[in-house]
């Protein structure tokens, strides 16, 4: 049963399934077994077999380590021999390699399969020292051993060392500390299917190392109650074997010096830990920089070496917001007291946006009505210079005046509702003005198709890949985007559609890759394009944002402004979210491929701007 729910996973995540059919697998009953299923039908799980006859090739070295999901037998044969790919190298508990890259020595250490803590003296299906069983991996306490043993053996100071785990060092304090033995300058390690990379280091996501000394105290405490039960067992099988006896002693040595309680010394100041403070590198705390990877078709981390220095650059697809953006009018906004202009404006609610101003010759209404706890960024859209005043006689504008507007829920296209009767019961004044919204320009028709980017392609390679030879002469034009990507025009709709349909080339190398229609996005500024964005994390307009992180006199060059940054401004901060950090990478009002807003937004209340 447990094989079958990991086969299911996999066909779940494969790019070697359509759609239709991955669905049709996650919906299947117990019965018939869906292995049977893919015996039957043939339906493949990997390219391996097309790797071992030579269909496919790895065109640069690649270096990995297994993943949670694999099969012992096949990695036993890899390392055996049996199975060989080339440019295929493998990291594990008994094999480093060593790079060379732009004058730098990289050492990369690896390990493999996941961190399940009752499964750490259980090696499961596999003949050697590699772990797993009906199709899972996991990682064992003599693999641990077995990799400082490794890593002591080919320790040099000159080298930069790079930990690879499938598992990540910042969720298993095990391997947290296994790091900080091996004396990893970084560690890689594999995300769950994420959309992002992530970076960071030990002193970015705690607020002292007193909390990270907590961290690694827990796993500690699981492994001693796992290590007390099965300790008599393990040691009387390992006795008749020398080798084993030495790996077990280096794993455990390794826990051994793990804190068993969280307080101690602090980084910034204060009085040293006890006996069971346990021996916690705080240059580590500080300088071992960690990377959770995005899945790989998401997106990539690339290390650039020069001169010695390690730049890096990240890329990932990310999530698609795009669904947002006819929606930004359909919650309403929340009753506010605000006071009535019985001489003026009878029976009709001042909807007030903090700070915000009239501005010359009006914006569109629905702009005056934004909720300030979700908050748009989003430029002047069209008709401006109509923005109705309601029952306001005076035709010029008004700047230090609240804006008027019947108090009404906005609709799903973003404009006002219709104005309400006044008190002798015939609409208000410039009613059939407030119920108008907007016009918007129609869809353009697309007539191409769009193609993600794929690495080390020219134009010509390109074509010949994705599409067929009758459907590479319809291509008017290919057009190479700087974010990499593709996009081929054709002359009509009917002709893009026409190819689109029988797109990839089934004959191939990237027959699964997904195509789609190019939709131009055009200006973002005047499409509400960030949907609605405002969180509300921080608290709801009026309520005190409650207070949490860490709070300390002996604060760092970033918290304290020594390097000209500052925090307070446009992003979410540690701690308060209401406040948020300095500026970088973006500008207030301003959305990237768009124009700046005409008005400034109000700050949404307890959120991210």
């Amino acid at each position: 049963m447990s094989a079958c729910r990991t086969l299911k996973h996999v066909a779940q995540y494969s790019p070697l399934l359509s759609e239709p059919l991955k669905n049709d697998l996650a919906r299947a009953p117990p019965q018939p077994s869906i292995k049977e299923r893919f015996q039957r039908e043939r339906l493949p799980l990997s390219e391996l077999p097309l790797f071992l006859n030579g269909v496919y090739k790895l065109e640069v070295p690649v270096y990995t380590v297994w993943g949670a999901c694999e099969d012992v037998s096949v990695l036993e044969k890899l390392r055996s021999g049996e199975y060989k790919i080339d440019n295929l190298h493998i990291i594990d508990e008994a094999h480093s390699r060593l790079l060379d890259v732009g004058g730098l020595k990289l050492r990369l250490l690896g390990l493999g399969g996941a961190v399940v803590m009752h499964k750490l003296f259980d090696n499961g299906d596999g003949r050697t020292t590699i772990a797993g069983g009906q199709g899972t991996m996991w990682t064992t306490i003599l693999q641990m051993g077995e990799l400082v043993d490794t890593a002591n053996r080919v320790y040099d100071p000159t080298e930069t060392r790079v930990f690879v785990t499938h598992a990540s060092p910042a969720r298993e304090g095990l391997l947290n500390q296994l790091a900080v033995t091996l004396k990893a300058d970084f560690s890689i390690s594999a995300g769950l299917h994420f959309r992002y990379t992530s970076s960071y280091n030990e002193f970015s996501v705690n607020p002292t190392l007193d909390h990270y000394r907590g961290k690694l105290a827990a796993s500690k405490a699981s492994f001693n109650d796992l290590w007390e039960t099965v300790q008599s067992e393990v040691e009387k099988i390992v006795s008749e074997n020398e080798s084993q006896q030495r790996l077990l002693a280096h794993a455990l040595e390794v826990f051994t010096k793990m804190p068993s309680v969280a307080n101690g010394g602090n980084p910034f100041g204060g009085t040293q830990g006890g006996p069971q403070s346990g021996q916690v590198d705080e240059s580590a705390f500080k300088n071992m920089w960690n990377y959770n990877l995005s899945d790989a078709a998401f997106g990539w981390l690339v290390m650039d070496i020069d001169q010695g220095r390690i730049a890096t650059e990240t890329r990932s697809q990310g999530f698609n917001f795009a669904h947002r953006i006819n929606k930004t009018g359909q919650r309403q906004a929340p009753p506010a007291t605000v006071p009535i202009q019985e001489k003026q404006q009878p029976q009709q609610a001042a909807v007030v946006a903090p700070q915000q101003r009239l501005p010359s010759q009006g914006a569109p209404q629905n702009a005056a009505q934004i909720p300030s706890q979700n908050t748009q960024v989003r430029g002047p859209g069209p008709n401006a210079s109509q923005a109705p005043r309601g029952a306001q006689s005076s035709s010029s504008p008004a700047p230090q005046k609240t804006i008027s507007a019947p108090q009404a829920p906005a609709t799903t296209n973003g404009s006002a509702a219709s104005a309400g009767p006044n008190g002798n019961g015939t609409p208000a004044p410039g009613a059939d003005k407030v119920a108008e919204s907007p016009k918007t320009k129609p869809a353009e028709i697309s007539t191409a198709i769009y193609i993600p980017a794929l690495q080390n392609l020219s134009d010509d390679e390109m074509k010949q890949q994705i599409f067929s030879e009758e459907d590479r002469s319809k291509i008017s034009k290919i057009e190479r985007t700087a974010k990499g990507f593709w996009i081929a025009h054709f002359d009509n709709q009917e002709t893009m559609n026409e190819v689109l349909s029988r797109s990839p080339n089934k004959d191939g190398r990237y027959h699964t890759l997904k195509l789609s229609v190019y939709r131009p996005r055009g200006g973002r500024g005047g499409s509400g394009f960030a949907g609605s964005w405002g969180s509300t994390r921080g608290g709801a307009a009026g309520t005190p944002v409650q207070q949490s992180g860490y709070r300390s006199s002996g604060a760092s060059d970033s918290e304290s402004g020594r390097g000209g940054r500052g925090r307070g401004g446009f992003r979410g901060g540690r701690g308060d979210r209401g406040r948020g950090r300095g500026g970088r990478g973006g500008t207030p009002g301003k959305v990237e491929g768009g124009t700046p807003s005409s008005t400034p937004a109000p700050a949404p209340a307890g959120g991210d701007a």
